[in-house]
């Protein structure tokens, strides 16, 4: 037999359950002893197939059609590929989906945060009225003085996202009515206008609370996504490993239910030489036991199988109300069984620079670092600079009165109105400036010392765990890496297992025909080669269970 190539003469009825195969040398001679066994009635539509054994999937003697190459969905189930599973969980997939929530809701924070340097507006509006009693003859009146007074501001301000300064502009303005007899405007108007700013030269200057907050949410943010990218790569992870074991038992109850006729077409062949006294009663039960014992088997395997159907739905629909969670899903592809060229030291570096848990660590170290930046900052010393600019304006009514004299006669009005106080405040006419600093110094021991030293210690703590992080990334690729080689043996081993135990059953089938074998050689046979093709089926699921791992290891833990 060849290395790359086994000839399979597979005599198989269009009836699923009627199949039985010749082996790989078997001859005309054989194969019409085997298909001398068969019914006539059940031996029509046979074909000779030759195949290569590593064809995917296509290697299980016992196996229909289905078993063998992308089968087609029967009426009333739903067939689906790979990309197509996968392309359900990343549409529909419940944790994918609130992991993408999460994403957003880091978003907003990082928002939130920056809300900080938003500019504050402020307007005010009073009315103010007040009489007060002349207790002197300066007091304004004879009895009392009455003032009206109209008041109105605004004023913005807003936190500097450089430097950790604050600016801040007010504008005033009031309109005031008196009975006052000294008053040179009635009524008069005013307003101001100042300019303030207040920046840290020292502590705050580089780094502040609110900075700090703004970096933090950044990462926050980071890591959010970073967790979207992990659990998408676990849940396609899990998506395949549910897909590839759905395909495993829909052709491991192919396999069960195949063997499952192989023994009644056994038990049909003794029925029939018992009739012409060439076989004894006992080898009847015997046939009869062996098809209860497939018959369970095959129980097993229709459990097996829909329990792969619920594992497949719960990653890829919704909720229950999904049309597809009612229905049946038939895996439309087989995995290849090309053996990839791994590439360890290639795979560590790309787990490395692409593995979520070691990007989470170093984003904590990034946040353990800003943490660090602000605890020394705020062991400094404050030092402010307090600047202030402001224009102060007057208008009104302009009271005229005799020179020389105080309260002197009125000798008439000057009109006027707010528009003075504009040109006032225009011209610069009464302008104000003064500039300060304010120093706050810390004296004793302070606890900003020792929460700066705790941080330090903190993030060498950070840089430990992305050290082990990194050795643990290696150890856990090589491990997997292990598995898929392991497992690569595994599937050269049953594939031999299976065609010996192929050719076993031949072997048994013919001498059984020649009158050489017994019904109970003839039904191990049968029995070992049915366990040998679920080997084979499992062993190629695990082998591709593993290049999962290896691939999701490079992305995400396992």
């Amino acid at each position: 037999m060849s290395k790359h190539l086994l000839a399979l003469d597979r005599y198989a009825a269009p009836n699923a359950n009627s199949v039985l195969v010749a082996g790989p040398h078997s001859g005309p001679r054989r194969a019409e002893r085997a298909k001398s066994i068969l019914p006539t009635s059940q031996g029509r539509g046979f074909a000779r197939i030759r195949i290569s054994w590593a064809s995917p999937w296509l290697v299980l003697t016992l196996v229909a059609v289905p078993g063998f190459a992308q089968q087609g969905a029967a009426p009333g189930d739903v067939p689906l590929t790979l990309k197509e599973a996968e392309q359900r969980a990343l549409d529909r997939n419940p944790a994918i989906a609130q992991s993408r929530l999460a994403s957003q809701a880091a978003s907003l924070t990082v928002a939130e945060s920056r809300a900080a340097y938003s500019p504050s507006l402020t307007f005010s509006l009073a009315q103010r009225s007040q009489t007060n009693p002349a207790t002197n003859q300066l007091a304004g009146g004879q009895r009392q003085v009455t003032s009206d007074t109209v008041s109105f501001g605004s004023g913005v301000s807003q936190a500097l996202p450089w430097g950790g300064g604050r600016l801040a502009v007010d504008f005033t303005g009031n309109r005031n009515g008196t009975s006052n007899v000294f008053s040179t405007y009635n009524p008069s108007y005013s307003s101001g206008v100042s300019v303030r700013l207040t920046q840290p030269l020292f502590r705050g200057f580089g780094v502040d609370a609110t900075r700090a907050a703004i970096a933090q949410a950044d990462i926050e943010s980071d890591i959010a996504d970073t967790g979207l990218r992990q659990e998408i790569a676990t849940t396609l992870a899990d998506v395949r490993r549910a897909y590839w074991e759905l395909v495993y038992a829909a052709d491991a109850l192919q396999t069960a239910r195949q063997s499952e006729a192989l023994a009644r077409k056994q038990l049909e062949d003794n029925r029939r030489r018992l009739e012409l006294g060439t076989v004894a009663a006992t080898d009847i039960i015997e046939a009869e036991a062996e098809v209860a014992a497939r018959h369970q088997a095959v129980v097993q395997a229709e459990g097996a199988w829909r329990n792969a159907q619920v594992s497949l739905k719960q990653l890829i629909v919704a909720d229950a109300n999904d049309p597809l969670w009612n229905a049946s899903i038939t895996g439309m592809e087989r995995p290849d069984q090309t053996a990839p060229l791994i590439d360890l030291p290639g795979a560590i570096r790309t787990a490395v620079a692409n593995r979520a848990d070691l990007e989470v660590a170093r984003k904590q170290h990034d946040a353990a670092g800003t943490t660090l930046k602000l605890l020394n900052d705020q062991r400094k010393p404050t030092v402010d600079l307090v600047a202030e600019y402001s224009l102060y304006g007057v208008g009104g009514t302009q009271i005229l009165r005799q020179s020389g004299a105080l309260g002197g006669g009125v000798i008439g009005t000057n009109p006027g109105g707010y528009l003075d106080v504009l040109r006032s405040l225009g011209g610069l006419d009464y302008p104000t400036w003064s500039v300060g600093v304010n120093v706050t110094l810390p004296i004793g021991e302070r606890a900003a010392d020792a929460a700066y030293a705790r941080a330090q210690v903190e993030q060498r703590q950070q840089t430990v765990r992305i050290q082990q992080l990194e050795l643990a990334i290696a150890a856990q690729l090589t491990r997997v890496v292990e598995q898929v080689r392991s497992a690569e043996e595994q599937v050269r081993a049953s594939v031999a297992a299976r065609e010996l135990a192929q050719k076993r059953l031949e072997a048994e089938a013919a001498r059984r025909a020649a009158g050489l074998s017994t019904n109970f050689l003839v039904l191990q046979a049968q029995r070992d080669l049915a366990a040998a093709q679920t080997a084979e089926l499992r062993a190629r699921l695990d082998h591709r269970k593993a290049l999962v791992d290896f691939e999701l290891v490079q992305q995400a833990p396992v």
